[in-house]
């Protein structure tokens, strides 16, 4: 079961990778082929963390959130499912357009559908840490450890 301390952990990891994937996200750095190594297979580590991340939410979070008696609390979780709605696929296209091979060909688009990404996940991590674990925790829906 998914504890409060599993939902900080988990986005921790995932606020971690993409702030260190962003510190990269110039051509300059993007030019050396090392560091290109790098960029690339901590994107598609981002890319499985969120995957699953966002799968462990519906398998183990929402059910519970759904049919809670606070009516905010249900509201929150259909929220959660529907920004799912968005990220999953926006992650899919990513994937498929950039981390398909093993070419590094790190170009001005690459790097602006890079920082789009970054930007939702930012915004959905925030999203998390500012409104739904506080929720979670006030409401105590889920055990601490």
């Amino acid at each position: 079961m998914t504890t409060i301390a599993d939902l900080h952990r988990r986005r921790r990891e995932i606020v971690e990778t993409a702030s260190v994937i962003d510190s990269l996200m110039s051509p300059e750095q993007l030019s050396v082929n090392a560091i290109a190594k790098v960029t690339h297979i901590l994107l598609c580590d981002l890319c499985e963390m969120v995957t699953d991340h966002l799968a462990d939410s519906h398998k183990e979070l929402y059910p519970g959130l759904l049919t809670h008696a606070d009516t905010s609390v249900k509201n929150m979780a259909w929220g959660l499912i529907n920004n799912d709605k968005l990220l999953k696929p926006e992650f899919s296209q990513y994937k498929r357009r950039w981390l398909k091979d093993c070419e590094f060909q790190f170009t001005d688009a690459f790097i602006e559908d890079t920082r789009a990404v970054l930007k939702s996940l930012r915004q959905r991590m925030d999203l998390e840490e500012n409104t739904v674990i506080p929720k979670l925790e006030g409401a105590e829906i889920l055990a601490r450890a």
